[in-house]
């Protein structure tokens, strides 16, 4: 073992490349033949009992037709007005029923046996029959010496009676007035006849059982070198025997409720599945020298410039971004080591593009809303507005107008990114104080302040579109009790925690998680998520709990000036 690894290890490398191909080729090969072996192997074993489904159906179908047509000329003799008139005229004279046999009743029992080749005979047993008439009619008393009498189930439909060792079958019609037996109509069959096209397909290795409702085999043919089905005794014993070490099929038919069984040894089966087996030896053979071929002509090909492409990766899994490796070859591996440094240009214009470039739009585009507002313009028009209110002893308006300004001078900040804990406070304050008056006080606010994180710093605007949307999809939605929302700003740990708490409808907790996801027109909820996980990371994001018909609670953390100066 050991002169073998030594041997592989001093192989040339183009050598070895080709082993190593070869055997990485051979394996799913392998894999795959064996697979499609298999599956193709299965198929043509489906498409054998499908065959032999397919032709017992077919035998099934031309002998219950047979039987469709015994049974129809039952039905048709025993309502027959010559017959019915023989059955209930128990009076006739000699000479009158002498002529009503020979001229009506012996032609209506005759004439389908030249129809129908199988039939053997028709014959009507009557308790008004006095005396037998050739074949055809016969007291009701001689019936009980026919083979088939001690069968009869006093059933009034057609009655399938077989005798397999004597090889007979009648079709029996039972005939009752009320209660009692006035009469029996019988047709006899030829065996051979109606079993023969079950015997037709008995070919060389098959065989076919009929069994009939109560359990009874009425047919059965094989052409097998060797089978002991025939010497089982009972019918159970020669189905089991069937089912364990024969392919079968089986049916049954719809008139007689017969089941009929077609069965080959599963060596037949098997047989052509070596013959599939056989036809794909050479193609397997054909595969394996491709690839060897192939084998050795990627290795060439491969081995030139495959260790410079190693290199340049292990440069990028060492954490290297920039790739200086080049190559004008026009082969593979050349065409692989520039897609490999495209590809690394690539990632890394997405890193930047992603990162540092979307961290910068986010900022812009806060910038640039705060700036589209002009402050002093905006407080001039509002203390003027105010100014004319007391003027006009406008009391709720001058409080709208100062909750306004108030509002929007603690929301602008002077053009700053971050405001103190009591700064946020003041705005939400303010624009509680405007939604208070447009509710008519229609709810109450409580507030939980923490002296000691008034002075934290917290991103600006962050709070107001978290309280707009407890009002707006809380509260407002809430028809009955009291309406209460509640403002909490607490230490946890090293962590500014800002609560806010409503008694409103609530929603399912699925349907609250998706609020952070959604993008509203305006600055929402998502905006205000993605500034979050943008500035302090993905732990930092909004949390929101809610309960249908308890309400939702929504909670924001920013790290301390400890945990700040440690991301710093």
């Amino acid at each position: 073992m050991k002169k073998l690894l030594m041997k592989y290890k001093n192989m040339k490398y183009r050598y070895k490349l080709t082993l190593l191909l070869v055997v990485a080729s051979l394996v799913p090969m392998t894999v795959l033949a064996l697979y499609s072996h298999s599956r193709m192997s299965s198929l043509v074993r489906e498409n054998e009992m499908e065959d032999m489904y397919s032709i017992l159906e077919q035998i099934r179908e031309s002998i219950d037709g047979q039987m469709e047509i015994y049974v129809s000329l039952l039905n048709y003799l025993t309502y027959s007005p010559e017959i019915l008139e023989v059955i209930e005229n128990k009076d006739m004279d000699r000479y009158t029923a002498y002529e009503q046999y020979t001229e009506v009743v012996d032609p209506l029992l005759t004439v389908p046996k030249s129809y129908h080749d199988a039939i053997l005979g028709i014959q009507l047993f009557a308790e008004s029959i006095p005396v037998r008439h050739e074949y055809t009619l016969v007291p009701l008393d001689e019936m009980y010496g026919e083979w088939w009498s001690s069968k009869l189930d006093g059933s009034v439909m057609a009655q399938w009676i077989v005798d397999r060792d004597n090889r007979q079958i009648a079709a029996v019609r039972e005939i009752y007035n009320e209660k009692k037996r006035d009469a029996v109509l019988c047709i006899t069959l030829d065996y051979e006849k109606v079993f023969r096209p079950l015997a037709n397909i008995i070919e060389r290795n098959s065989g076919g059982i009929v069994v009939d409702k109560q359990k009874n085999v009425v047919y059965h043919g094989e052409n097998l070198a060797a089978s002991d089905i025939s010497a089982q005794k009972s019918t159970e014993k020669m189905l089991d025997r069937l089912r364990e070490e024969y392919a079968y099929v089986s049916t049954s038919g719809h008139e007689t409720r017969w089941t009929y069984y077609f069965y080959k040894p599963p060596a037949v089966i098997e047989s052509s599945v070596s013959k599939l087996l056989i036809s794909e030896i050479p193609l397997i053979g054909l595969c394996v020298v491709i690839i060897i071929v192939l084998g050795m002509t990627f290795s060439k090909l491969f081995t030139r410039n495959i260790e410079l492409l190693t290199r340049n990766m292990e440069q990028v899994n060492q954490g290297s971004r920039e790739v200086t490796v080049y190559s004008d070859s026009q082969d593979e591996v050349g065409q692989l080591i520039r897609s490999f440094h495209h590809m690394m240009d690539e990632i890394n214009r997405l890193i930047e593009e992603v990162y540092e470039n979307k961290i910068a739009l986010k900022e812009f585009e806060l910038k640039a809303l705060t700036a589209q507002i002009n402050p002093h313009f905006l407080y001039n028009s509002l203390s003027i507005i105010n100014w004319m209110a007391i003027k006009s002893r406008q009391k709720e308006i001058s409080r709208v107008t100062l909750a306004l300004s108030t509002f929007y001078r603690t929301a602008l900040s002077k053009g700053a990114d971050m405001v103190t804990v009591e700064n946020c406070i003041r705005n939400i304050e303010a624009y509680l104080e405007i939604q208070l008056i447009m509710h008519d006080n229609d709810f109450k606010v409580e507030w939980k302040i923490d002296q000691e994180v008034q002075q934290e710093l917290v991103p600006k605007l962050i709070l107001q579109p978290v309280v707009e949307n407890a009002l707006e999809h809380g509260l407002d939605v809430k028809e009955e009790g009291e309406k209460i929302l509640r403002l909490s700003f607490f230490a946890d740990g090293s962590d500014v925690v800002i609560r806010v708490d409503d008694n409103g409808m609530g929603m399912e907790q699925e349907q609250a998680e998706k609020l952070i996801t959604y993008q509203a027109k305006g600055y929402g909820l998502k905006n205000v998520n993605d500034r979050m996980c943008i500035l302090y990371g993905e732990e930092y994001a909004i949390r929101i709990l809610s309960q249908v018909g308890k309400g939702t609670r929504v909670e924001m953390r920013i790290p301390g000036k400890e945990k700040k100066d440690e991301k710093a």
